[in-house]
């Protein structure tokens, strides 16, 4: 366990400059925004910018907070999505395997902690604050708008509440959807590992190739409806299932909404929990065992 932290904070060191920047670009950004810019756009004869200013101040922060969480937490998995071609091949390229073979370690912990950190840990960083950036960023707002005196007033207690039943909800759904997405990520990384550049259009050529003669001769579409599956399962994993009626206008009775948020995610995080007792995601956990089989393997003949 010493070990695979060691690494984990490898992996920060690596990469906290680029992870800075990912994170703490959209809160700069946010701020100048909202202290200095002046929008106001029309989409069907509705000017935007009055709708937003006759919204509460409660609305103002609801919306902030959600705004930064969701916008920190997109880039975050970008850039880690764009990061994980080059993950398995990273310690061949620049030769510090040589001296994290010479740790007490094996190559499956040294593959496991860049996985984790780029995949679960440093977007769950980046939800976090995402969260107070938005906070932040309310304060600015509703001081400029309606007035600094209304952001202390608000119901603090339950939008508190809210947010950090929205950030566990979130949190588990990082780790469910990286399990059901596992599939993909590893696969990719296993292609560029053993192809180099050429490795993701291979694995993306192999599999229109394969899905489209499978589909179109033999009338078995089972390599679409893996994909899809999966995406489904792991995209509603991560952001949880449609709940109708929630929505932020001008006219929401925004703290009932903001106390039953609680509720709402402790329900979903049981579907979601739930939902991985299935045939679907022992496959797809076989399908990873097996990448990162090939991982392992190239890693041992590069070593």
């Amino acid at each position: 366990m010493k070990t695979f932290v060691t690494l984990l904070q490898r992996e920060w060191m690596q990469h906290k400059l680029g992870w800075t920047i990912v994170v703490f670009a959209p809160l700069v950004i946010a701020l100048l925004v909202a202290a200095f810019a002046q929008v106001q756009l029309s989409v069907d004869e509705v000017e935007i910018d009055r709708q937003f200013r006759r919204m509460p101040a409660l609305g103002m922060v609801v919306a902030s907070i959600l705004g930064g969480a969701a916008i920190t937490l997109l880039l975050a998995g970008f850039t880690a999505a764009v990061m994980t071609p080059g993950l398995a091949r990273r310690d061949q390229q620049d030769r510090s395997i040589e001296f994290w073979l010479s740790l007490p370690t094996g190559h499956t912990p040294s593959l496991a902690a860049p996985m984790v950190a780029h995949w679960m840990l440093f977007p769950i960083a980046a939800l976090g604050i995402g969260l107070v950036s938005g906070t932040l960023v309310s304060l600015v707002l509703v001081a400029r708008i309606v007035g600094i005196g209304e952001w202390f007033t608000l119901p603090w207690g339950a939008v508190l509440a809210a947010s950090v039943a929205a950030a566990l909800r979130v949190t588990l759904g990082i780790v469910l959807a990286v399990l059901w997405w596992s599939p993909l990520l590893l696969a990719v990384m296993a292609a560029s590992a053993w192809l180099k550049r050429w490795g993701l259009p291979a694995l993306v050529g192999t599999v229109v190739i394969v899905g489209n003669l499978l589909d179109k001769l033999y009338g078995n579409p089972v390599v679409w409806d893996l994909l899809e599956r999966l995406g489904r399962h792991g995209s509603q994993a991560l952001i949880g299932a449609p709940r109708k009626g929630f929505a932020i206008t001008p006219k929401t009775d925004i703290p009932e909404q903001l106390n039953a948020i609680p509720g709402w995610m402790a329900s979903d995080a049981a579907r979601a929990v739930g939902e991985l007792a299935s045939p679907m995601l022992m496959l797809a956990l076989a399908i990873s065992a097996g990448c990162f089989g090939l991982l392992v393997l190239r890693r041992r003949r590069g070593a």
